[in-house]
Formats: structure tokens, C-alpha cells, sequence
């Protein structure tokens, strides 16, 4: 514990572990590794110093980085194909999930490290870098990382397993929610409208009845509602 930083330089440091840049939810939760939460409103202090201080610069929604390495920030490649396109829109979905759910403090994580938007990748965003042991190795490992987003509850146990897609096959993804059934957890499907029926077919498949009324299909256009809505909710409770 390094008592003799100070907050900004604390939280410097978890931005340069974390390549320049960090989403506010990471500050909190690794700052004291630097120094201790001291003060009545410590988060408050944090939030004000990544607000005020000069050596950081909002590069998105509660997310800073360090201004004198904005150089250094991930690039985007152009879209040049339909496949660029494709890949694109996944990388804003997941990047909103992810979002949406540190705007609520509590844990996400994404297993993908190719993905870039706006100038993050998205794997920095979330505040988990590998999942928390909350079941058997054998399930996680071979499956459930392998799941676009998770949002873990406070116990750190997966609250919501969240799949983007593009064109693959649902079946796949439904045997992977599947795998645990036994636990309290929501399954999202994220798509084209066009593949609601896909889904659908999928879903009624005897092999997944007991997860089916868990398992919930919506479009790319609400999760950015969803994503544009809980940002003017959260400037509202602010």
C-alpha cells in the first residue's frame, strides 16, 4: 500500500495498468491497491479528480484516460467490407452491455480481446479479466467463457449471460446457457429482428425446456434505447 500517493496519482496508476484508460467502476474497485479510500466520500473524490484534473480526458460515458497518452489509444480499423460492417456493430453492442452494467457497479465480463470502439478495446472496459470460480472449472472453461457478455450479481455470480449474433447458428449458444440451468440466471440473445424465427425454433426445442422462459430475444436497436435511456436515468438520479 502506497499511502503517500495521491488520489490522482493513484489513479494514474490504475490506468496505466489498465493501458491508458480506464471506465470509472475499474478506478473504484482498483484504487486501493495504490492507496487507501480515505475521507467520508471517497468514490466522490475520485470522480471529481478524473473531472477536473488535466492529466485525464473522458474518452467516453464514465470512462477516462490519461491525456498525455491519447496517442496511444487503440485505432479503429476502416469499414471496408460487409464484414467490416458486421464486426462493427457487434463490437458497439458489447460495448454498451458492458456499460450499461458498470453504470450499475457491479462486475462484466467479455472474452473477446479483438474488438475495438471508439478508440477502446473493449475487454479494458469490462472490470473482470477472467471469470469468477463460481461453478465447476469444466463448465466454465469450456463454455461460459466463451460467452460474449456477463453480468455478475454482488456474490459474483452471473446474473445475465448475454449473446451477440450475427449470423451463427442459436443452437450452440443454447447448449452453452444450458449448461447451468441450476442457477438463477437470465440468458439475452441479441440480433436482427429477421432472426426472431430462428430463435424461436431453437428455443422450443425439448433439449432446452428447462431455460427457455429465461431465454429472452431482442434487437440491436433496443439495446442502444436501453443504453441511451439508462445514461439520461443515471444523469437523473446524479
Amino acid at each position: 500500500m502506497k499511502k503517500e500517493l495521491t488520489f490522482s496519482d493513484a489513479i494514474e496508476q490504475v490506468m496505466m495498468n489498465n493501458w491508458f484508460y480506464a471506465p470509472l467502476s475499474l478506478i473504484y474497485k482498483e484504487f486501493w491497491k495504490y492507496r487507501e479510500k480515505t475521507g467520508v466520500t471517497p468514490d466522490k473524490t475520485i470522480q471529481e479528480r478524473v473531472q477536473r484534473d488535466k492529466r485525464f480526458t473522458k474518452i467516453g460515458y464514465w470512462v477516462y484516460a490519461l491525456t498525455e497518452f491519447l496517442d496511444k489509444l487503440p485505432k479503429e480499423k476502416p469499414i471496408k467490407t460487409e464484414k467490416d460492417k458486421i464486426e462493427r456493430m457487434h463490437s458497439r453492442i458489447q460495448w454498451m452491455l458492458i456499460e450499461i452494467w458498470n453504470m450499475n457497479w457491479y462486475d462484466t465480463y467479455t472474452p473477446d480481446k479483438n474488438w475495438i470502439f471508439i478508440n477502446k478495446e473493449i475487454w479494458k472496459l469490462a472490470t473482470l479479466d477472467k471469470i469468477p470460480q463460481f461453478t465447476y472449472e469444466k463448465i466454465i472453461n469450456d463454455s461460459i467463457r466463451f460467452v460474449d457478455v456477463i453480468w455478475f450479481n454482488e456474490r459474483w455470480f452471473p446474473a445475465k449471460l448475454i449473446e451477440v449474433e450475427n449470423s451463427t447458428d442459436f443452437r450452440a449458444w443454447f447448449i452453452k446457457m444450458n449448461e447451468i440451468q441450476d442457477f438463477r440466471t437470465d440468458f439475452l440473445f441479441i440480433a436482427p429482428e429477421e432472426r426472431k424465427n430462428k430463435f424461436d425454433t431453437e428455443k422450443q426445442k425439448i433439449a432446452f425446456k428447462n431455460i427457455k422462459d429465461r431465454c429472452v430475444f431482442q434487437t440491436y436497436d433496443f439495446v442502444e434505447n436501453w443504453y441511451n435511456n439508462h445514461i439520461e436515468w443515471k444523469k437523473f438520479k446524479i
